[in-house]
């Protein structure tokens, strides 16, 4: 059984009837502006500035970030009783 090819007319129509109609055309923003202020950066930055000043009490860090104590909590130093919590 052979199918006979459409002719060239009929092969147009049906091109035409798949074709979408209405597509609506959308703008994509443009990449040149400048970015807007965020309203959340300022609290950000006091929240950041309030826990270098606490680690800086607490003898921790010092004024340039570096850290100062280096020794470990008696749970977590080498000995047979330390505890993983696991």
């Amino acid at each position: 059984m052979t199918m006979a090819l459409a002719a060239p007319n009929v092969r147009r129509q049906i091109a035409q009837q798949g074709k979408m109609k209405g597509v609506a055309i959308i703008e994509a923003p443009k990449t040149n502006q400048t970015p807007t202020e965020d309203p959340q950066y300022p609290a950000a930055v006091e929240r950041v500035k309030a826990a270098a000043r606490e680690l800086q009490d607490s003898g921790i860090v010092d004024s340039e970030g570096r850290r100062i104590r280096k020794d470990l909590p008696l749970d977590m130093q080498d000995s047979e009783d330390r505890d993983f919590g696991g």
